[in-house]
């Protein structure tokens, strides 16, 4: 069952894309069957209405130790590099967690309106970008300073604020706003 679990994992690219899975896609998989592909639907499911109908229980960013341990678990694991974004409501509760990117070992491209489009969809004041270097250092790249200024810039324009761009890498991170990129000024 521990491999079965793994495999489907990684094969979806984490439980992100396990939970946007078909039933077609899981029940197609040898060793899951109707059964236990619907009883993986169910469960989703369930944790999505959970989350609907109790929000002051989602997790409340305080620091980028709070955003290395919601996502971090899963991004060290991953072998390409992934870019999400976590939208915020105004007490900086996670409103969302959306995939924006999937690159390759080293790169991710980033368009900055596909960026922040979970936060105009879903009229949220704050985002922390995250994303993983899957080769364990989580030392900024000039790639990851470049997009992060993008980013800022276009979230000023729509009165979004970036708290931080967090680098995910082996078993810990990197705060950008902790080398001195700061929040956009309001």
């Amino acid at each position: 069952m521990l491999s079965l679990s793994s495999g489907l994992l990684s094969r979806h690219g984490g439980i992100g894309g396990l939970a946007r899975a078909s039933y077609g896609e899981l029940a197609g998989v040898k060793g899951m069957g109707d059964a236990k592909a619907c009883q993986l639907l169910a469960a989703f499911e369930l944790g999505r209405r959970l989350v609907s109908l109790h929000p002051e229980d989602r997790a409340v960013i305080r620091s980028p130790q709070d955003v290395f341990n919601l996502l971090g678990p899963e991004m060290v694991a991953l072998d390409q590099e992934h870019l999400r974004v976590l939208s915020l409501n105004t007490k900086n509760r996670v409103r969302g967690v959306h995939p924006v990117y999937v690159g390759n070992v080293n790169t991710s491209i980033v368009r900055v309106s596909e960026l922040l489009r979970p936060a105009v969809r879903e009229n949220c004041p704050s985002i922390i970008v995250v994303h993983n270097h899957p080769s364990g250092d989580p030392t900024p790249r000039a790639e990851d300073v470049l997009i992060t200024r993008k980013v800022r810039g276009g979230a000023e324009m729509l009165d979004i604020e970036v708290l931080n761009h967090v680098v995910i890498g082996g078993n810990g991170f990197v705060s950008m706003k902790g080398l001195g990129f700061k929040a956009v000024p309001r």
